[in-house]
């Protein structure tokens, strides 16, 4: 009966609706990678300097999910993802406003600081779903997420360069708005049973962290993966601005759509999760990653590689973060967020390290830079796996 209720309470409707909601949240956080160009000669300031807008958005986005997420163990994650919603709208609208490009860097923190409600809504579903469909829900509602990404980069590369940058910002707070009062009205309540006090499930994480074997890997497997990620498509709208190219953002943001591969491969490696070697396909998706970059280094002034690299790095970014995902959402679910938290802190961590390095380095050693480093950081999520994976067989583990 409990069961029936909680599948009642999320229809198929309200399930595409909050997908869809994941996905708009989402590109909050990827709107300005591709505006990086545009809003750098706004504000007169050096492309490599303009780097710093994205990485304080993802620092911010980080302890969002660090001190925010977990408090859906403590309060009704219904009202946290009401007032992540209309946060983010007022703060994107706020930078906007900004006269300078220091002020712009503040409040893109504190916009990425609340942009955490896709990271509330995912748990709050999962835990008020039956075992048995939790793994196929997650699955939808990682799609919605993974196409939040393409939506940033498309919605913003074309608008921008039509109407410019603020309107982008301008767009986005208004729909936002709207979802904010359609989920207050739509949402079910919270029954999941909470912590009594916030400062238990603070002190919980870093216990949960040594507790939590699979935890440990798939953050390393997630922020090695960001990263490399984050160091690309950083460096990609440089590159295509760039001789030989030459494009502006649309264009960068057209790139988005070969996002779609990547939520494709989302859908079926949701499958793999049950996999008894699990881990190994993570290490095929870090593969796909890097071999291409390994084609990137060799023919980045080709279009054609240009395209079949930002399509495979999509594919096996995608299929790596479904693949732990996945994995998570199979320990406890009174846990669910605090692991979630605890593994998109770590994701985002690399992919801040991954927006700082794709500026500083491609700026510095150009293409071959960039293809460099990310494969040292790849290859050290696989040294990873290798040493921790050795030692787990010698303890018959």
């Amino acid at each position: 009966m409990n069961k029936q209720l909680k599948t009642k309470n999320f229809s198929k409707q309200l399930l595409i609706i909050l997908t869809i909601i994941c996905s708009i949240a989402v590109a909050n956080l990827y709107y300005d990678q591709v505006l990086l160009t545009n809003i750098s000669k706004d504000f007169s300031v050096s492309a490599s300097l303009s780097g710093v807008l994205i990485t304080a958005i993802q620092i911010g986005y980080t302890l969002g999910l660090l001190f925010i997420v977990p408090l859906g163990d403590r309060y009704s994650r219904k009202i946290l993802i009401i007032l992540s919603i209309i946060g983010s709208a007022v703060l994107l609208y706020l930078m906007t406003l900004a006269s300078s490009f220091n002020l712009i860097i503040v409040i893109g923190f504190l916009m990425g600081l609340s942009t955490v409600s896709a990271q509330l809504i995912i748990p709050f579903v999962s835990s008020n779903m039956p075992s048995e469909k939790r793994g196929a829900i997650v699955g939808h509602l990682l799609t919605g997420v993974f196409l939040g990404v393409l939506l940033g980069r498309v919605f913003g590369g074309v608008i921008g360069q039509l109407l410019g940058w603020r309107a982008v910002h301008e767009v986005a707070a208004i729909i936002l708005l709207v979802l904010a009062v359609y989920l207050y009205y739509a949402l079910p309540n919270d029954n999941i049973k909470k912590e009594s006090s916030y400062k238990n499930i603070i002190l919980s994480l870093p216990p949960l962290l040594k507790k939590e074997k699979v935890l440990r890997e798939t953050i390393v497997f997630g922020a090695a993966a960001f990263c490399a990620f984050n160091i690309f498509w950083v460096s990609l709208s440089f590159i295509l601005g760039n001789h030989p190219y030459h494009y502006g953002s649309a264009m960068v943001g057209m790139f988005g759509f070969l996002g779609v591969a990547g939520a494709l491969a989302a859908g079926f490696t949701g499958k793999l999760v049950n996999s008894k070697k699990v881990g190994l396909w993570n290490i095929f998706a870090l593969t796909i990653m890097f071999v291409s970059f390994l084609l990137l280094g060799i023919g980045w002034a080709n279009f054609a590689i240009l395209i079949i690299v930002t399509f495979t790095l999509d594919v096996g970014s995608r299929m790596n973060m479904s693949l732990n995902q996945g994995r998570i959402y199979k320990l406890n679910p009174q846990n669910h967020s605090r692991l979630n938290s605890l593994y998109m802190v770590g994701y985002y961590l690399g992919g801040s390290l991954g927006s700082w390095l794709g500026t500083s380095v491609y700026h510095s050693f150009g293409v071959v830079g960039i293809t460099i480093v990310s494969c040292v950081v790849l290859l050290l999520a696989y040294t990873y796996y290798l040493i921790t994976n050795k030692f787990l067989k010698r303890e018959g583990e």
